[in-house]
This record gives C-alpha cells, structure tokens and sequence, in this order.
C-alpha cells in the first residue's frame, strides 16, 4: 500500500479534508504531518461582495498523525501540499523545507493546490513550471519558477504537479493519482 505525506498546519483549508478522503478511497494510507501533532485548526476563504480579498472563516478542525520532526520521508511514496494559509507560514519552518526537498530530490510525485507551491520554490523547486492562487505569482517569480495561469488545468512539472485552487481539487487529487501509479508500476503488484 503506497503511503502519502500531506505537509500542513494551523490556516489549512478544506482541501486537506478532500485529499484525506480521496487517498482512503483509494485506499492509500495518508499520514498528516504539521508542526505538531495536534487538532490543527482549519479556514475557509469566502469571496464576500463588497470585500476586495477574500473573508477566512472557521471550517472543520482535522488531527494531524505526526509533528514534520517526526516523519521519515524515505517512508513515503509521494507528498500532497493542501493550500490555505498554512504554506504561507509553513516556508519558514526548515524542517518542512526539508520535507518537501527530499520529495523533489527523489523524483517522488508531488502535488501542491492553491498557495501550497511556495513550499515547492522556498524548498528549491527552480526553474519549475508551477501554477496556484494568484497571490502567489510574485513569490513564484523571485524563486526562480514560472507562474502559468492555468484556469483549473494541471501544470506537470517533472515529478511535480500544480493545481490553481478551488474548485479543483478534484483535478489536483486526479493528477497526483496518475503519478503515483507511474512511479508504481503494476508490474510490482502495488495497490494505487
């Protein structure tokens, strides 16, 4: 049974619950690893008229399995990079950074939706094709990667794909799917 690393933490988004669900739907065994393991405390962005950016309100809270200082990567067989808040944050915690390089390294799948993709620059991801929320774009750019606008399109990379944001998870989860079954051939009798 292939095993997913889902790297996020306090400031997620409901995109965390929908990978959860789709890796077990697979049957897949994700393991959600933050800061700290705890009740991570998760938002939804509400576009509300009148407001020029979006209004974050409280969404359901969700357990993290592992505190990042506590997980082998060698054990994982891809890493998903929900987006929200969290990534925001979360570039400046080296040991995520870590995390998320030693999935670049490796050539394992990645897939990082809405602002997820500034852990994928912050942890090295030059010269990378990658697409997310627009307010990313700037940080994409100083790193060293090119944004594409990619309207709900996934953007593959390599061994990395990139989802814009909602309403896509469903292409997110599809596209990371896909390479995960590349990167297990069924010809080693793996589960995907």
């Amino acid at each position: 049974m292939a095993q997913v690393l889902i790297l996020t933490g306090d400031g997620c988004s409901p995109d965390l619950d929908y990978a959860v669900f789709r890796m077990r739907e697979e049957g897949l065994a994700p393991v959600i690893a933050a800061p700290a393991k705890k009740a991570l405390y998760a938002v939804f962005h509400q576009q509300e008229d009148g407001w020029d950016n979006g209004i974050e309100r409280a969404w359901y809270s969700i357990s993290s399995d592992a505190a990042f200082d506590d997980v082998d990567p060698t054990q994982f067989d891809g890493l998903l990079i929900p987006g929200g808040r969290a990534p925001v944050y979360l570039r400046n915690s080296a040991r995520c950074i870590e995390l998320v390089r030693h999935f670049i390294d490796a050539n394992k799948p990645v897939a990082a939706i809405c602002r997820g993709a500034i852990l994928l620059v912050s942890a090295g991801a030059v010269g990378r094709r990658l697409t997310g929320h627009s307010l990313i774009r700037p940080r994409v750019a100083m790193g060293g990667c090119t944004f594409v606008e990619s309207r709900g399109e996934p953007v593959r990379d390599g061994n990395i794909v990139t989802v814009s944001g909602r309403p896509f998870y469903h292409v997110w989860i599809r596209s990371f799917l896909s390479m995960l079954k590349e990167a297990r051939p069924a010809a080693t009798g793996s589960q995907v």
